[in-house]
């Protein structure tokens, strides 16, 4: 399966587990650890916003820009604030955000060619291809949060 079609996947699966839950039941605290479901929605598009934003550097240049590292050295307390960062947006608006992310993802994506996908360690701090990054950082880590998200969301339905 081509990276591109295992992202569409992962994510179909991951809104097709909170498909028809309220704008209050996405909001509701606490039901994954401290977070909402809409918090959770939050740290995926942060994570892929980061991923868009570091993706033409590392590209570039084989390496993390600075100003992107502090992400890297404490991801708990990064994770933290970019939830927080984002409390101020309605369910639907966060929705709108993960949207509007991978469609910025796959318009770079996209533009690239043949003999980028290709080359391997493309940054000196990863030893496989764009599209094993890709699936590792991006696919894997939705997937992980789809049995939280599944979990929740039979929480608010009661």
């Amino acid at each position: 399966m081509d990276v591109f079609e295992e992202l569409s996947q992962t994510r179909a699966a991951l809104l097709d587990t909170i498909a028809g839950l309220h704008e209050d039941a996405l909001d509701r605290k606490g039901v994954v650890g401290e977070w909402s479901i809409k918090n959770v929605l939050a740290h995926i598009a942060a994570w892929e916003a980061w991923v868009v934003q570091a993706l033409p550097a590392r590209m570039a240049t084989g390496e993390t820009p600075e100003h992107l590292r502090a992400r890297l050295a404490d991801e708990d307390a990064s994770n933290a604030a970019e939830v927080a960062e984002r409390e101020e947006l309605t369910p639907a608006e966060q929705l709108m955000e993960l949207e509007r992310t991978r469609d910025a993802l796959l318009a770079y994506l996209r533009g690239l060619d043949a003999a980028t996908w290709e080359r391997r360690r493309p940054w000196s701090t990863w030893e496989g291809s764009l599209a094993e990054y890709l699936r590792a950082a991006l696919s894997e880590h939705e997937a992980e949060h789809i049995a939280d998200l599944r979990a929740a969301a039979e929480k608010v339905r009661g």
